[in-house]
């Protein structure tokens, strides 16, 4: 782990940014201290885990399938896992393979657009369930993928039941919400890393205003971009090129931008971040942080992830430990930690991820510049912890891989299962291995899993043999 102080004259700037936010919006700080019973943090007793991805702008339950299921692998005897649809055959998995026993998996409404959060308050039968958890275990502690007033509102009823205390393990509603906001996030990283940290942006608060902002970016950039800012994964990039803009008037652009905005599923609502999509990218870093309470030590820096991305749109698609050098690496530590001390006086607590793009200076140097705050677990935060708690430390080597495949490819839990055969990692016998992160896709191909072992090289050759296996069907 790395984790360092800022100097003192950094410290205070730091500190004058955070008192700023607060002082301008204080529910950043009070909005965690509102729920009676409800204390932030991790308490002793049982947890419960909610990996759903629905609450994230454009995120609907078909698209993100089974990826619910990936905290689970967070879960110790005794935990609660609730999921939007079980999936027996990856329970038996991480039972069999993982030395995951005793942990309960809850079934919600697959198909409800309502978070899973949202429905453990209102369905009595799995409130009743996770009320019959947090009475035996004396103590509760709610995880969720993206922390959100639902989960909060979830404790508080719980709290209330029981008269036992639950704690929830992430920020307050209001800065979880800021910090995921990538309007929010470009300001606050503008004053905390410099102006030219990001990429060249602004916001568009209207139709008109983006429409115009998109022409006039394409008169001296190949390719401009629209980002939704509170969605995540390029589920809410829109990319134009400047060939496709050519003799559009601002009328047909304006067309243009809603029907593709809508049919993300956008809900119409404005600002829009309109800027220059980055050209000679060569990678994207990934800083991997976990953010405790102010006045229990500094953000640490789990680990600098480099991003796998495929498509127009930038789709998250895996990671692995970074190669960088030691100068871009110290300077995106560096930076990864200010920001998330700005973060912790102003309330944040938890799992934290800061994704960047590198680029080429006309010097030849390393260019960074941040693009956005994942203010959640994610799909690098979760394996990483997984790995550690599996292996007993953190890994020396590991690839995360979450792709859609061919479709010839392996498509269920067994197929894949019997392919990988002894690549597979069982909890208390491997060192190294394969390690399946969530059930494949229920409607296409696809493989979500990582590989551990004791050097990066390795971990590397095991994925390239996970490929090869997949592919053939074996």
């Amino acid at each position: 782990m790395y984790s360092s102080r800022a100097g003192s004259g950094r410290e205070a700037g730091i500190d004058a940014i955070a008192r700023r936010l607060v002082r301008d919006e204080p529910a950043l700080i009070t909005s965690r201290d509102l729920w009676p019973g409800v204390r932030q943090g991790r308490g002793l007793g049982a947890s419960v885990f909610i990996g759903d991805q629905v609450g994230i702008a454009l995120f609907t339950p078909a698209m993100v399938g089974f990826h619910d299921h990936r905290m689970a692998l967070l879960a110790e005897p005794g935990d609660t896992v609730v999921v939007r649809q079980r999936c027996p055959e990856f329970e038996t998995y991480l039972s069999e393979h993982l030395g995951m026993k005793r942990v309960r998996f809850l079934e919600a409404h697959a198909a409800d657009l309502a978070p899973v959060a949202k429905q453990c308050l209102s369905d009595p039968g799995l409130f009743k369930h996770l009320l019959e958890a947090l009475e035996a275990a004396g103590s509760l502690t709610l995880y969720a993928y993206l922390v959100t007033g639902h989960l909060w509102h979830l404790a508080q009823a719980l709290a209330a039941a029981a008269q036992l205390p639950v704690h929830v393990a992430g920020p307050s509603p209001r800065i979880s919400r800021r910090v995921n906001d990538k309007l929010w996030f470009w300001d606050v990283a503008r004053e905390i890393a410099g102006p030219d940290s990001v990429p060249p942006s602004a916001f568009a608060f209207g139709p008109a205003a983006a429409a115009g902002r998109i022409a006039r970016l394409a008169r001296t950039a190949a390719q401009v971009v629209v980002k939704v800012p509170d969605s995540a994964g390029a589920a809410g990039n829109i990319r134009f090129s400047a060939a496709q803009l050519e003799g559009l008037g601002i009328a047909e652009v304006r067309g243009q931008l809603e029907r593709r905005l809508r049919a993300t599923g956008w809900d119409g609502r404005y600002p829009v971040l309109v800027g220059v999509w980055e050209s000679g990218v060569e990678k994207s870093p990934s800083v991997q942080m976990w953010i405790p309470h102010s006045g229990e030590g500094q953000p640490e820096v789990l680990g600098v992830f480099e991003q796998l991305v495929h498509g127009n749109e930038g789709k998250f698609a895996g990671a692995r430990f970074a190669s960088l050098g030691s100068e871009t690496e110290q300077a995106l530590k560096n930076d990864a930690i200010r920001l998330g001390a700005m973060f912790q006086r102003a309330g944040y607590f938890g799992p934290c991820s800061l994704d960047a793009v590198l680029r080429k200076s006309h010097s030849g140097a390393d260019q960074i510049h941040w693009i956005e705050c994942n203010g959640r677990w994610s799909g690098v935060s979760i394996p990483l912890a997984a790995a550690g708690r599996l292996l007993g430390r953190r890994p020396e080597g590991i690839v995360v891989v979450q792709e859609n495949l061919e479709a010839e490819a392996a498509l269920d839990l067994a197929q894949q299962c019997k392919a990988l055969g002894d690549l597979l990692f069982r909890c208390g016998q491997s060192r190294e291995g394969v390690i399946l992160i969530s059930p494949p896709h229920p409607g296409r191909a696809s493989l979500n899993a990582m590989a551990v072992a004791g050097s990066q090289a390795r971990a590397e050759k095991l994925m390239e043999e996970v490929f090869d296996r997949i592919r053939a069907g074996r």
